[in-house]
């Protein structure tokens, strides 16, 4: 039986990576180059071909290998949230205050102004027809 297991959560191999192998040898640009003919430099470019393509061809196993294992592994924790200093809640501007306030008091307004309606509407049905005597 599988336990769940809590893993942090780490970025997956980018493809410069994969080919980033200690076989391969980078040369800095700031080094002096020697003279290098041109079977050698054939030769390092045939090599890093074949490295790449075995990094190709290892690469759905290892996607596959990567899904089976991470099958039952928890998501990180929000432990990383709540460490984070929680940001202080941005101060509104004086206009966005104002212009709330008065779409409230519009909005306040509005539905005063259709209560008396909707209650002028049921008195004079009242009167008219005299439903509620």
């Amino acid at each position: 039986m599988a336990t769940n297991v809590r893993r942090k959560a780490r970025p997956d191999r980018s493809a410069q990576a994969l080919a980033r192998d200690p076989d391969i040898i980078h040369v800095p640009a700031s080094a002096p180059r020697k003279r290098r003919t041109v079977a050698d430099e054939a030769e390092e470019v045939r090599r890093r071909i074949q490295h790449l393509e075995c990094v190709i061809t290892t690469a759905p196993a290892e996607h596959a290998a990567r899904r089976v294992a991470m099958r039952d592994v928890v998501p990180p924790s929000d432990e990383l949230l709540v460490n984070r200093k929680q940001a202080k809640p941005r101060r509104r501007p004086m206009q966005v205050e104002v212009r709330s306030r008065h779409r409230s008091m519009g909005l306040l307004v509005q539905s005063v102004v259709l209560a008396v309606l909707i209650a002028g509407v049921a008195g004079w049905l009242n009167q008219r027809f005299h439903f509620l005597h």
